[in-house]
């Protein structure tokens, strides 16, 4: 469009080259003109004054909440929307939130679109901290080239909070519906499953008429929780720059002046007030199980806090409204059965997924590369309790499978059974892929499990006639003094090895022996006394050790049978 505007100006100028700009100017259009493309904008959502509690450091909040709303003008997607958060001056009583992240990425914003990056800054519990600040900004990028940044020089200046009961936080509740919540008491917990989205609520109230500065909020780590929305409704609002449902957790009723190197700064430009009965209900998307430093279940605080006169004053109840959210993950696991074949037969190879959470899981997907050698033996998929995943059946001689599209009922479990075949001998441990939800979360759950398959007669289901392969029994006199343990009794003719020994290596003054034991009983003595009232003081006692050759058989049993002496019967 600029270069329309100077072919423009240059007609009025040179009148007798008309003809020549208006060609020139058609030529080159298609050139110059604007091309579809994504345009970002942002601009920063939360309270510039954060702070500790006025009286005593050690009480009241320190985790706040910094964010931006990047929006997307333009009449493309844009890719890969990457929001850093960045220190702009060094303060060591503020800093990022332990174990939150300072990047953040969404894949795609549609044309026309927002999305809201919430960051969380820490304050020292330290009384120099007060009236101290920390200059930062967020800087946006995607991947058609473009840049954004919040408003320079901006800071978070820490401020004396007052504890006040005219803010107080009356309930918190939660659910995949907002339609249909349930309230967690204080100090309740409410379990909340990987890759779901859910509706978190804050109910609070504050003065009847409001004030010119308000943010009530919930601390959600970054980490774990994906802010997608926020909306805040206010019985009280005198205010013409806030909306009651506001799109933020922040009020800024009054008009705030944030520019560090304005005289008004952190002052009102404009009068208005927002409050009374307030409800913030925040849709949240559960990215991942809490790791350290963070702590599983997670503690979220609930935050009133506002600027009014001239100070600023949070909720009393703070210490006491804090909820928690147990973070639940879907798991998968697999079996083979049988865990032993002959080659050529098949053994039918089950998936288990479980989900924990009370939502059902959707777009639930993983793949399973089998090892060499061992392949699909049917083309049926036999599916219980998924939903109507894909693929509907298999190829006969396939290595690998994939399975997606996968529903899972709430605290409810998927089972795949496929069959499986090899024919060659081999140990085949067959460990599957992770287990995902949709494409972008990762439960980092994944399923292993061992087939073998062996030309030796497999183990029976049964065994009508089964076949003793060694027996040990105790000598009527017992095993003479200090002498090892006895031979086998009876030994099967292709049973190899059938042994005996034991061990009293370095445990004091052990011994094996019959003194003071009954007929028919081995017994390891040591320097512990028998009437002793505590446990012995070796660090792992003596024991005996049976050895036996099971090579030509495929299913075992052992079975012992014992007397158990009471104190005194030695």
């Amino acid at each position: 469009m600029k270069h329309l505007i100077k072919y423009r100006s240059l007609l009025r100028l040179i009148s007798g080259t008309i003809f020549l700009f208006l060609i020139v100017g058609l030529a080159f259009q298609p050139q110059f003109s604007t091309s579809a493309t994504p345009i970002l904008s942002i601009t920063p959502i939360t309270w510039n004054v954060i702070g500790l509690d006025s009286n005593n450091v050690n009480v009241g909040p320190n985790h706040f909440p910094v964010a931006a709303r990047i929006c997307n003008t333009g009449n493309t997607a844009a890719t890969n929307v990457t929001a850093n958060f960045v220190w702009d001056s060094l303060n060591s009583f503020i800093d990022t939130r332990p174990g939150t992240n300072t990047t953040l990425v969404v894949a795609s914003l549609a044309a026309s679109s927002c999305t809201d990056f919430y960051f969380e800054v820490e304050v020292e519990r330290n009384a120099s901290a007060y009236d101290t600040n920390r200059d930062y900004h967020i800087a946006v990028t995607a991947d058609e080239g473009l840049s954004a940044s919040t408003p320079t020089p901006r800071t978070l200046y820490i401020e004396h909070l007052i504890s006040q009961n005219r803010n107080s936080v009356n309930d918190v509740l939660f659910g995949t519906s907002i339609a249909s919540l349930t309230s967690v008491p204080n100090g309740g917990t409410m379990t909340l499953m990987v890759g779901n989205t859910y509706f978190i609520r804050l109910v609070g109230d504050t003065a009847t008429n409001g004030y010119e500065q308000l943010e009530s909020f919930i601390n959600f780590p970054n980490t774990i929780f994906q802010i997608l929305s926020v909306s805040t409704e206010y019985t009280a609002d005198t205010s013409t720059f806030v909306s009651s449902p506001n799109d933020k957790a922040y009020g800024d009723a009054c008009n705030w002046e944030n520019n560090p190197n304005s005289p008004n700064y952190r002052s009102c430009l404009d009068v208005g007030k927002v409050g009374g009965d307030i409800v913030v209900t925040y849709q949240v998307k559960i990215l991942q199980v809490p790791t350290s430093p963070l702590a599983n279940p997670a503690p979220l605080g609930t935050l009133i806090y506002d600027f009014s006169g001239s100070s600023y004053h949070y909720n009393s109840d703070f210490g006491v409204s804090t909820r928690y959210a147990n973070i639940v993950n879907a798991s998968i696991t697999k079996s083979f059965a049988p865990k032993a074949i002959n080659p050529g037969d098949t053994s039918t190879l089950t998936f288990t997924i479980d989900n924990p959470g009370p939502a059902s899981l959707t777009g639930v997907n993983f793949t399973d590369n089998l090892p060499t050698d061992l392949t699909i033996a049917s083309t049926t998929i036999n599916y219980t309790g998924c939903g109507t995943p894909s693929p509907a059946s298999l190829a006969i001689g396939e290595t690998s499978v994939s399975f997606s599209g996968i529903t899972i009922a709430g605290l409810s479990v998927c089972t795949i059974e496929v069959s499986v075949t090899a024919s060659i001998d081999a140990t085949y441990v067959n460990t599957s892929e992770n287990l995902f939800i949709n494409t972008s979360i990762d439960t980092n759950s994944f399923a292993s499990d061992t087939l073998v398959v062996t030309s030796k007669t497999p183990a029976p289901s049964s065994c009508a006639s089964p076949v003793t392969l060694a027996t040990w029994t105790m000598p009527t006199a017992g095993q003479g003094s200090g002498g090892p343990p006895p031979p086998y009794t009876t030994k099967a003719a292709d049973v190899s090895t059938a042994t005996t020994t034991s061990s009293i290596t370095g445990l004091g003054a052990e011994s094996i022996s019959t003194a003071g034991a009954t007929t028919n009983a081995w017994q390891i003595t040591d320097t512990w006394s028998n009437d002793s009232e505590v446990a012995p003081s070796v660090a792992a006692g003596p024991y005996f050790e049976f050895s036996l050759d099971t090579s030509n058989y495929g299913g075992v049993q052992i079975s012992t049978q014992y007397e158990l002496l009471a104190q005194g019967d030695w």
